[in-house]
């Protein structure tokens, strides 16, 4: 069988004879990048030919040009391995750590649904021998509690009591007994997990205290079959064990995540009893192992909506034998209970003005309103906030350009994550990027850049017109990082979806602009993106700058919320339940409206006066 071996890790794989490079990595947990799920058309796993000979395809003469290609550059997806083949893949993608910028913080108010009791056994004599059951529910009785379930690995634990009587700690849910311990108490602790479409974060907590005790965060593994969610769900779909591995997947990183808070708090994972789950509605469906089939059909409508509760062990979850996996309701099939519990972390139903609420990723779910009454949509932004679909765009790692500015003398000035030598540029740097551009004049409102307005970055490359950050030479991968005018496409297009439905929902709710007290921008986009870049874009309406505010990741933090207090999840299926969904590809007007909103900042200029004000200012 023919080899490929992997640089720089070394890692070496046997092929079948016909397997595709991207097939072989995937078996091999090589990280290559897939946006489109290996169907040849993104572009994203341009990996390079070191050594061995592979067949050159329209597709990778198409994505990459003939200079690219000639190079040694390749899709690995369109490689198929006949022979033993040396293969260099993006480093950034195996040894920069990914970013997520959290704070750890304190739910003040909790009330668990997981309590503890300590019941003192009196024990029993030969007079009147009581079995060690007996007398827990005799105990329980006499202390003020109801009958308790009890289940058999409990009461397995119940034979190492001693017949001379004995402190117990037990934890319960509801009427169940979940957990027995001799003696005092063996703390009691909780895991909330933000499973989104690119990045899984899981915060362990005390349940006892509401105290924070470790976070960590994992690229979803999913993403090897595509950044999308719709690639995914073909996947799913199209594989005869697609939906079974997916899950696998995401249950794997989650039970990793759990092992690396528990072993950063010192605690043991049989402690934990709850873990909190909220994602978007196909990650959540992915996590529970339900078909997706639904949400590719009209009318795009869940398995299920309700919020759910198993055994953490039914799904492979390894905690507590008998603690609990959770989820939030979901809304419709794309707004999931990641929004619900954004929703639930930003009180926008307890408001009493109106505030647009925006969680963008690849899938922006957008709310608009206030305690009498919430608005919601979901638009496809795709994945250009989040580095992809961009020729040279990342995520939020080490080396990515996250901040722009072009001086009046366009001169160019740059920060990467990491203080790091530029790798390629991230959705947060794109933002400014286009703003600097489109506020210097070098780009006009329909987006075309104009070579004569600089002409030392503004160049024609592979027929393709382009603005030069980096030259190859002062990058990290060799390469030069540039931003071509397709990119600017994708930023128009993901720009235009979120602020039509912004102005559908404004609409819908009989919100003014200027009624509009604020913006509150959720995900990690969202607290590193500059609103005055996305303001001046025209992604954001024209509102005053200081009411717009990152809420970081409110997913994550509605989440917490959920497992620290039963009364947060009664309000999270309010919430759900009495908001009004707004089906995008309903509204006869959406398509107009995006059209409009592909310009910058907007085909009605006079929407955004102090923007405009500043171009001509420029010019």
């Amino acid at each position: 069988m023919p080899k490929v071996r992997f640089e720089p890790s070394g890692i070496v794989a046997e092929a079948k004879v016909g397997e595709t490079v991207l097939d072989v990595a995937r078996r091999s947990d090589v990280p290559i990048e897939s946006v489109c799920g290996g169907r040849g058309v993104c572009g994203r796993c341009r990996v390079e030919l070191v050594s061995g000979e592979t067949e050159v395809t329209k597709e990778d003469l198409k994505l990459l040009g003939k200079r690219k290609v000639k190079s040694g550059s390749r899709l690995a997806c369109r490689q198929r391995v006949v022979d033993d083949v040396t293969i260099e893949t993006p480093e950034y993608l195996g040894s920069s750590k990914h970013v997520i910028l959290e704070s750890s913080e304190k739910i003040h108010v909790h009330a668990p649904m997981v309590k503890e009791v300590l019941i003192h056994l009196k024990g029993s004599d030969l007079e009147k021998p009581e079995s060690i059951h007996s007398q827990l529910m005799m105990a329980l009785k006499g202390a003020g509690h109801g009958r308790l379930e009890l289940p058999l690995s409990a009461l397995e634990a119940l034979a190492k009591a001693s017949p001379d009587g004995q402190d117990l700690h037990l934890v319960t849910r509801r009427d169940e007994i979940l957990k027995v311990t001799m003696g005092g108490r063996s703390g009691m602790f909780g895991v909330a997990i933000d499973v989104g479409s690119t990045t899984v974060v899981a915060y362990l907590m005390d349940l006892s205290s509401g105290n924070e005790l470790a976070v960590h965060s994992l690229l979803n593994p999913q993403i090897k079959h595509g950044d999308d969610i719709i690639s995914r769900i073909t996947y799913s779909m199209a594989a005869p064990e697609g939906r079974k591995e997916l899950q696998d997947l995401v249950i794997n990183s989650i039970n990793q995540l759990i092992q690396s808070c528990c072993s950063s708090a010192g605690i043991d994972p049989q402690d934990i009893m709850e873990v909190m789950l909220v994602g978007n509605t196909a990650m959540h469906h992915s996590v529970f192992g339900l078909d997706q089939r639904l949400l590719t059909l009209v009318p795009f409508a869940p398995v299920t909506s309700e919020a759910l509760e198993f055994k953490g062990r039914e799904l492979g979850i390894r905690i507590a034998h008998e603690g609990y996996a959770c989820a939030l309701p979901n809304v419709a099939g794309f707004v999931g209970a990641d929004h619900v519990a954004v929703l639930l972390a930003s009180r926008l139903d307890e408001l009493d003005e109106p505030h647009m609420v925006i969680d963008i990723g690849t899938n922006g779910e957008i709310s608009v309103g206030d305690k009498n009454g919430i608005f919601s949509a979901s638009v496809a932004a795709g994945p250009a906030f989040e580095g992809g679909n961009l020729s040279c765009g990342m995520r939020g790692a080490e080396g990515a350009i996250d901040h722009v500015t072009i001086g009046k003398d366009l001169n160019l000035e740059f920060s990467t994550i990491g203080g790091k030598r530029p790798r390629g540029i991230c959705g947060s740097g794109a933002i400014d990027l286009v703003a600097q551009l489109f506020l210097n004049g070098v780009i006009d409102s329909s987006g075309r850049l104009d070579h004569k307005s600089d002409p030392e970055r503004v160049q024609r490359r592979d027929g393709e017109w382009r603005y030069v950050l980096v030259e190859p030479g002062n990058s990290a991968v060799g390469r030069e990082v540039s931003f071509t005018q397709e990119d600017i496409v994708q930023i128009q297009f993901a720009k235009g979806a979120l602020h039509a439905a912004g102005e559908i929902l404004m609409e819908r709710r009989g919100v003014e602009k200027g009624s509009l007290a604020g913006i509150l921008l959720a995900g990690a986009f969202g607290n590193f993106v500059d609103p005055s870049s996305a303001r001046s874009i025209g992604l954001l309406p024209e509102i005053p700058i200081h009411d717009i505010k990152g809420i970081g990741n409110a997913a994550g933090t509605g989440s917490k919320m959920a497992l620290m207090d039963i009364r947060r999840r009664a309000k999270a299926r309010k919430v759900a339940k009495e908001l009004t969904y707004v089906e995008l590809a309903a509204q006869q007007d959406f398509e107009d409206r995006f059209y409009a909103s592909l310009y910058f900042p907007h085909m009605d200029q006079g929407q955004y006066p102090e923007v405009i004000s500043r171009v001509r200012k420029r010019l």
